[in-house]
C-alpha cells in the first residue's frame, strides 16, 4: 500500500469512528451565511398569555436560539432552518423547583431526556417521535478507531471533577447531551455536549448574573446567540465567532 492509499484508508476509518458524533450534531442551522445576507433578525414578542419570547427570525419564522419567559419559569430551545425544534430543550419551572431537559429532532422528542426536582434526579428517559422508548438510551460499541475516554462509560450518570460536576448522558466516557455541568465558581451550563466539549445549543449562566443563550463550537460561543444581563435585558445579540460577538443584530 503506498502512502496516498494508506492516508485515504486511515481518513475513511477515522470518519467511521466519528460518525457517532456527526449524526448527533445537525448542520441544518441558520448561521454566518444567512446573517451575512441580512436574512436574520432578532425580535422580542409578548404573547396573549403574557409570556415573552426572545429569539431570531428568518422570513418571519423562528430560527436559532430562543428564550421564553413565563410567570412560572423559562424555556430555552433552538430551531433549525426548517423552523423545527432541533436540539436540546431546557424547561425550568421556578414554582415547582424542576428542570427538564429534552432532545428534539424535527419538532418531536427524539433522544435522551431527564428531569431534576429539587436537586435530585426525578426520571431519565429515551424518546422516539414523542413516545417513550422502552429500550432506553442505547450506544453502539466504539469502533476500532474511535477514541474512548477513561473507562468509556455510556449512559446516564454523574461525573465529578476537581472543581465541578456534570450530570446527564455520556457516550464512550465523553459528555454527551442533554447535560448539566456545574462549576464551584458559580458557572453552570445546560445543553448539548459532543465529544466532551460544548457543541450545539446550550445556555451558560455566569456568576455575575449574565447568561448566554446560543450555539457553541468546541466550547466557544460560535453561531447565533444572545447575552442577557442580571436584570433580564438583552445586551448583545447576533452571530458569534471564536467566543466574541462578530456581527450584531
Amino acid at each position: 500500500m503506498n502512502k496516498t492509499t494508506g492516508f485515504i484508508a486511515l481518513l475513511f476509518l477515522s470518519m467511521i469512528g466519528m460518525a457517532g458524533y456527526a449524526q448527533d450534531n445537525t448542520k441544518n442551522q441558520a448561521g454566518k451565511k444567512e446573517v451575512k445576507k441580512g436574512l436574520v433578525s432578532f425580535e422580542t414578542m409578548t404573547a396573549d398569555d403574557g409570556s415573552v419570547h426572545y429569539g431570531f427570525k428568518l422570513n418571519g419564522l423562528d430560527v436559532g436560539p430562543s428564550m421564553v419567559l413565563r410567570t412560572d419559569g423559562t424555556t430555552y430551545t433552538t430551531y433549525n432552518l426548517d423552523q423545527h425544534l432541533d436540539g436540546p430543550l431546557i424547561s425550568m419551572d421556578k414554582q415547582q423547583g424542576t428542570i427538564e431537559l429534552y432532545t428534539y429532532r424535527k419538532n418531536k422528542k427524539n433522544g435522551p431526556a431527564f428531569k431534576m426536582a429539587n436537586g435530585k434526579v426525578a426520571w431519565q428517559k429515551q424518546f422516539k417521535n414523542d413516545v417513550e422508548d422502552i429500550n432506553g438510551f442505547q450506544v453502539d460499541a466504539p469502533g476500532q478507531y474511535a477514541q474512548v475516554k477513561g473507562d468509556g462509560t455510556s449512559g446516564f450518570t454523574m461525573e465529578k471533577y476537581d472543581k465541578a460536576y456534570a450530570i446527564g448522558y455520556f457516550k464512550w466516557g465523553y459528555r454527551y447531551f442533554p447535560m448539566i455541568h456545574v462549576w464551584d465558581d458559580g458557572h453552570s451550563y445546560y445543553g448539548q455536549y459532543l465529544g466532551g466539549g460544548r457543541n450545539g445549543f446550550g445556555v451558560m449562566f455566569y456568576p455575575n448574573g449574565e447568561k448566554y443563550v446560543g450555539i457553541w463550537n468546541d466550547s466557544y460561543r460560535e453561531g447565533l446567540g444572545f447575552l442577557v444581563d442580571k436584570d433580564g435585558n438583552v445586551v448583545e445579540k447576533g452571530y458569534y465567532d471564536g467566543g466574541k460577538l462578530k456581527t450584531a443584530l
